[in-house]
């Protein structure tokens, strides 16, 4: 797989095989990620992609957590909870 894990994140180089044009009127950007012998592929909406993003071309996408966000919605179901018990 060529991707790469640095301080906390994981970095995924992602082919953009290809924007589908749905019956609603938005669209999908397919992804191809190498895996070994094999291709994963996985699905996003298309406004995620940056403006000048093209079909045929490789995009990083990094992923990471966002413990400050995680803490403050694990805080507000605390409190939703505690208000509950009153």
């Amino acid at each position: 797989m060529d991707n790469e894990k640095e301080s906390g994140q994981q970095k995924i180089i992602a082919y953009l095989d290809r924007i589908e044009e749905l019956e609603d009127g938005s669209a999908t950007a397919v992804f191809l990620v190498e895996d070994e012998d094999d291709f994963r592929q996985f699905i996003l909406p298309a406004d995620f992609l940056p403006e000048d993003a093209d079909e045929g071309e490789y995009l990083t996408l990094t992923i990471s957590r966002d413990t400050a966000k995680t803490q403050s919605a694990l805080d507000e179901a605390r409190d939703l909870l505690h208000n509950l018990e009153e």
